[in-house]
C-alpha cells in the first residue's frame, strides 16, 4: 500500500438493484456479496449470468502511482467496429433507391480482367446488371441481414416503398428490334412488352401484400 494515502480504489457494482453498491476491494472474496448475487440475478436471458464492475480511483493517488506511464491505446475489436458502423449507417431508404443500388455499374477488379476476343489482352471492364423482362407479379425480397466473418447481424433500415405505381422502366434494360425478337423466342408465353413511352402501364407495380419478419436472428415470427 501507498504509505500517506488511503484506499487507493472503490469497486462499485453497476448493473444491480440498489443505485450505488461498492464492494470492498480488501475483502478477500469481494464478489461474495448480496449485491452481487442480485445483480446476476437480473442479468439478461441474452447471454451467460454476468455483473458489471467500475473500478473508481482517487486522482490524486493514482497520479502518483501512475502518472509517469504512458496511457496504452485500445484498439477498438472489430464487433465494435461492426456496431458503430450499423449506427452511422443510413436507417431509412426508398425501394427505388435499392434497385439503383442493385443496377448500378461497377468496376471489374484487375483480377477479374475481360480478355478481349480482338486483341487477345486482359482489360479492366465493367459490370451491370439489368433486367430483360418483367414478371405480371414481382416478389421483391429484401436483404435482411449482414455476414461478417462467422457473425451474422440483422439489418434494420426501414424500406419506404409506393403503394401504388412502382416505376421499374429505369430498371429495364433497353433493347432494339433484334432484342425484342430475341425475347419473343425466349418468353412466347408471354405478350409482347413494349418499351416506354409506348406502353408505360407494363412497367407500374400496385403493392398487394407485405411480408415482414419480427425479431433477431435467433428467432421471431413474420407478420
Amino acid at each position: 500500500p501507498l504509505q500517506g494515502a488511503g484506499a487507493l480504489f472503490r469497486i462499485r457494482l453497476a448493473g444491480g438493484s440498489a443505485p450505488c453498491a461498492y464492494l470492498s476491494p480488501q475483502d478477500p472474496r469481494p464478489l461474495c456479496h448480496p449485491a452481487v448475487d442480485r445483480a446476476l440475478q437480473l442479468s439478461g436471458a441474452g447471454g451467460p449470468p454476468h455483473v458489471k464492475l467500475t473500478v473508481e480511483w482517487d486522482v490524486s493517488t493514482k497520479e502518483r502511482l501512475f502518472g509517469n506511464i504512458q496511457e496504452e491505446v485500445v484498439q477498438d475489436a472489430e464487433s465494435v467496429q461492426l456496431q458503430q458502423q450499423a449506427h452511422r449507417q443510413q436507417h431509412s431508404c426508398t425501394l427505388d433507391e435499392c434497385f439503383q443500388l442493385y443496377t448500378k455499374e461497377e468496376q471489374l477488379a484487375p483480377d477479374d480482367a475481360w480478355r478481349c476476343p480482338h486483341c487477345k489482352v486482359p482489360q479492366q471492364g465493367t459490370v451491370k446488371l439489368s433486367l430483360w423482362t418483367l414478371p405480371d407479379i414481382l416478389i421483391i425480397h429484401l436483404k435482411r441481414f449482414r455476414q461478417v466473418a462467422e457473425h451474422r447481424h440483422k439489418l434494420t433500415t426501414l424500406v419506404r416503398f409506393p403503394l401504388r405505381g412502382l416505376n421499374m422502366a429505369p430498371h429495364v434494360a433497353q433493347r432494339g428490334q433484334a432484342g425484342r425478337q430475341l425475347l419473343g423466342r425466349w418468353a412466347p408465353w408471354q405478350p409482347p412488352l413494349c418499351l416506354p413511352p409506348s406502353c408505360p402501364r407494363d412497367y407500374l407495380y400496385d403493392l398487394y401484400a407485405v411480408c415482414n419478419h419480427h425479431g433477431s436472428m435467433q428467432g421471431g415470427h413474420y407478420t
